[in-house]
C-alpha cells in the first residue's frame, strides 16, 4: 500500500526526534562503549537514521560556536624552537556540556530540535575563520569528516551549506583530506582560482596572486578567472601531479619522484631540500620565523641539501658555516645576513 504524505512526514519527524535523543544522551557526559555501540547499530538500521544524526550533530556544533561566552581556547602548535613573540590566535572548540540526568534526555532532545532543526540554507551563521601564527601549525577536523592541516601563517574560512562545502583562503598553505560527498563538492577559493574536489587529498599554497596545488590522492578540478569570452580556464590535476597557477593560467605537470613528499614535509614539522639554491631555502625558513635570513649575492649560488626543523635557524646557520663555507652576520635591523667566507 502506498504511503501517505502524512505517514512519511510522521516517520521523518520520529527519526529526527530519535536522533536528537541520541545526541542529547551522548553529550550528557555519561557515555560509554556500550552506548556508542547502540548508537552505531541505530545508525546502521537505515540511511535516514545516519543522515538525521549527522545533520543534527553538525548543526549542534555550529550552534556551539555561536555561544561566544562558552568558547575555550585550543592549543595551536608552534614549533618549540621558534623564537617567542609571535601572537598565537586562539581557535574555538566545542564547550563541554554539563552532565544531564537521564530523565531530562527527552526535554533536551526537544530543545535541540527546537533550536537547530532548520534548513541549512536558512542559517545566518557567518563563516568560521581559522588562522595560525608565524611558525604555527593547526590540525582542524570538520563536521563532515574532512580534515584541514594549516601550515605557518595561514588564514582561511570554512562555510558549509546544503549544496557546497567552501573554504576561502586569505593566505598561506593547507592540506585537505576531503570526505566524499558527491552532493556537496568541496571548494577551496584562493584569489581568482577555485580548487574543486569531491573526495580526495591535496594541498594548496597561496602566495600573492599565485597558487600551487599538489594532489596526493584522487583528482581535483582547478578553475581560473573567466576569459574575455566568459569561459573559465579549467585544468584537472590527478594524484602525483602539481598545478602551478598564476595570472590567468594553470600549468599542470607530473611531479618528479619525491617532490610532493618534500613539499609536504611541513606536515611532519620538517623542511626537506634537494639541491636547492640558498636563496630559495632562506625564503622557506623565513616563512616559519620572525627573525629573517638575507642572502648576500656571494652566496646565491650555494646549493643546499638536507632535512631541517623549521624553527631551528641556529642549527641551520651552523651547518652552513661548517659544510658550505657560508658565514652569518647580524644586520642592524636584526636580520641574519648569509655570505660566503672571504
Amino acid at each position: 500500500m502506498r504511503k501517505t504524505m502524512a505517514s512519511v512526514m510522521k516517520t521523518a519527524a520520529q527519526t529526527e526526534t530519535e536522533a536528537a535523543e541520541w545526541l542529547a544522551r551522548r553529550d550528557a557526559g555519561d557515555w560509554d562503549d556500550a552506548d556508542q555501540s547502540a548508537l552505531d547499530l541505530w545508525m546502521e538500521e537505515s540511511l535516514s537514521n545516519k543522515i538525521a544524526f549527522l545533520r543534527l550533530e553538525s548543526a549542534w556544533n555550529m550552534a556551539d560556536r555561536l555561544r561566544a561566552s562558552a568558547l575555550n581556547p585550543v592549543d595551536v602548535e608552534v614549533d618549540s624552537e621558534v623564537e617567542p613573540g609571535a601572537e598565537i590566535v586562539e581557535l574555538p572548540r566545542r564547550p563541554v556540556l554539563a552532565r544531564v540526568p537521564k530523565w531530562i534526555w527527552p526535554s533536551a532532545a526537544a530543545a535541540m530540535l527546537a533550536l537547530i532543526v532548520v534548513p541549512f540554507a536558512m542559517r545566518t551563521e557567518p563563516a568560521q575563520v581559522y588562522s595560525t601564527p608565524v611558525g604555527g601549525f593547526q590540525d582542524l577536523p570538520l563536521a563532515d569528516g574532512s580534515r584541514i592541516e594549516l601550515n605557518t601563517d595561514t588564514q582561511l574560512s570554512v562555510d558549509f551549506s546544503d549544496d557546497e562545502r567552501r573554504v576561502r583562503m586569505s593566505r598561506g598553505e593547507a592540506f585537505f583530506e576531503v570526505a566524499k560527498d558527491e552532493a556537496r563538492p568541496f571548494v577551496v577559493q584562493a584569489g581568482d582560482y577555485r580548487v574543486i574536489a569531491v573526495g580526495t587529498a591535496f594541498s594548496v599554497r597561496y602566495t600573492g596572486n599565485d597558487i600551487d596545488v599538489a594532489v596526493t590522492e584522487g583528482k581535483v578540478r582547478v578553475e581560473g578567472p573567466a576569459r574575455t569570452d566568459g569561459t573559465l580556464e579549467t585544468a584537472f590535476v590527478s594524484a602525483g601531479q602539481i598545478a602551478d597557477a598564476e595570472a590567468t593560467q594553470a600549468v599542470v605537470r607530473p611531479a618528479p619522484a619525491g617532490e610532493i613528499d618534500r613539499s609536504l614535509a611541513w606536515r611532519d614539522r620538517l623542511l626537506v631540500f634537494d639541491n636547492r639554491p640558498l636563496g630559495e631555502v632562506a625564503a622557506e625558513f623565513n616563512r616559519y620565523n620572525q627573525q629573517k635570513l638575507v642572502v648576500d649575492q656571494s652566496a646565491v649560488g650555494v646549493m643546499v641539501d638536507g632535512t631541517f626543523k623549521p624553527g631551528n635557524i641556529g642549527g641551520f646557520v651552523r651547518l652552513l658555516d661548517q659544510g658550505f663555507d657560508v658565514v652569518a652576520e647580524r644586520t642592524p635591523d636584526g636580520r641574519i645576513l648569509l655570505r660566503v667566507r672571504r
